[in-house]
């Protein structure tokens, strides 16, 4: 399939949609291999150590992106990531882009991922590895304080909800901070993401007051 890539401005944030073609059966069979059907609403993740107790691991597991058996899928993720960055006009000779963690999202019937943001990163994305009509993602924005101590009728003037249809292969980018959620797998099959925290900082040598400095200059204080 040709390449779609579009950048929705939402909230007054930007959120970047496309098609990454991949051969995914071989990353399904990979994720099912390890990953459990979680009881209950939400989806199973394996970034949240907690939720390993449906996988097959010992511990958390959200490095998808150093995994050789993922190789090829995040080179092309790599590559859409870095042409959202530069849509947005950040100069690639000074900043470094820098995909911190990346895990599996498994969602089987009757299932959603709940509302939530992420706190550790400048932006995240969302790879559909399987998506056949299985649900889509909403983000949201809440205008008001978020509180029904103040607000007596959620509407569309105190909070805004927005669809982005997603089918398998899509990749999607997006503030971190920007709350998110998907709708309810439906199907019997279940649904496979994967997902990602992004961190931009300078690169090395490049000094700079406002923004993130390189990592390589960084001092560890431990015990």
């Amino acid at each position: 399939m040709e390449k779609e890539a579009t950048i929705n401005s939402l909230f007054g944030e930007t959120i970047y949609c496309t098609n990454v073609d991949n051969d995914n059966q071989t990353i399904a069979k990979h994720i099912e291999s390890f990953v459990k059907e979680k009881p209950g609403r939400t989806a199973a993740t394996t970034d949240v150590k907690g939720n390993t107790m449906f996988t097959d691991l010992e511990e958390a597991k959200d490095n998808l992106h150093k995994d050789k058996k993922y190789s090829t899928l995040f080179i092309k993720l790599k590559r859409s990531i870095l042409e959202f960055m530069t849509a947005k006009g950040y100069n690639p000779d000074k900043f470094d882009v820098h995909i911190t963690k990346a895990w599996a999202t498994y969602t089987v019937k009757d299932q959603h991922i709940a509302s939530h943001k992420h706190t550790a990163s400048h932006f995240s994305f969302v790879y559909y590895v399987r998506n056949n009509d299985m649900g889509n993602i909403r983000f949201e924005k809440e205008l008001a304080a978020p509180t029904d101590q103040y607000i007596v009728d959620w509407n569309q003037f105190n909070f805004s909800s927005y669809i982005i249809p997603v089918r398998t292969n899509n990749l999607i980018v997006f503030p971190s901070g920007l709350l998110h959620y998907t709708e309810v797998n439906t199907k019997e099959e279940a649904r496979i993401s994967i997902s990602g925290d992004i961190l931009l900082t300078m690169k090395p040598g490049i000094k700079t007051e406002h923004c993130i400095p390189h990592p390589n200059g960084w001092d560890t204080i431990s015990n």
